[in-house]
């Protein structure tokens, strides 16, 4: 056994101990893939988690068969809208199998087939229109604000070049415009002083 098994196997045996909450869940089964969905888009909705197939919420070991949870599993991501980060680990404790899906918070809205919901304490709620206007305007908001700092910083570095080159072209037309009014000064004495000369 590896060093990252044994320490999720210990870690999953603790967690058992201290049963369900608002970032583990316990299940005998995976009940069907909008079941496994709905579960999975609360945790993502909400702080995240994990949930843990094959125990039941009294902490009783059951199992799991791997090969239909993972099908299950994958038409659940299937069904869900978009589909979050989320993984899938098996372990054995007491030669029983036990699938461990980890979900992590999104800041965007996921919907499974049987609507929009969020993790609170150790169930499943619904999240009402303003949540989901909420989190969703919230996640807009972050992805404008990085877009408009981007753009910003790609006109300030523009403005800085254009108000170096205006400088630059300011000082040329500066040299010019007084060669220039050199240029004429000296042709209106050079005017004044002929017409003195011939009178």
């Amino acid at each position: 056994m590896s060093i990252n098994n044994k320490n999720l196997k210990d870690e999953i045996v603790s967690l058992i101990s201290k049963g369900d909450s608002d970032r583990v869940e316990f299940r005998n089964h995976s009940g069907g893939p909008n079941l496994l969905g709905k579960i999975i888009s609360s945790f993502a909705n909400a702080s995240g988690g994990k949930l843990i197939l094959g125990v039941n919420n009294k902490g009783k070991i059951s199992g799991c068969n791997k090969n239909d949870v993972m099908e299950t599993y994958n038409k659940a991501k299937e069904k869900l809208i978009p589909c979050p980060n989320v993984s899938i680990e098996f372990i054995e404790i007491n030669e029983k199998v036990l699938a461990i899906i980890s979900i992590e918070k999104t800041e965007k809205i996921i919907s499974s087939s049987l609507g929009v919901f969020k993790r609170v304490n150790n169930s499943e709620e619904i999240m009402v229109t303003e949540e989901i206007k909420s989190k969703q305007l919230s996640a807009v908001a972050k992805d404008e604000i990085n877009d408009t700092v981007g753009e910003m910083a790609q006109q300030i570095s523009q403005l800085t070049i254009t108000l170096e080159e205006t400088i630059q072209r300011y000082r040329i037309q500066n040299k010019l415009s007084r060669k220039i009014i050199e240029w004429i000064a000296c042709g209106i004495i050079g005017i004044i002083l002929s017409i003195f000369i011939h009178l």
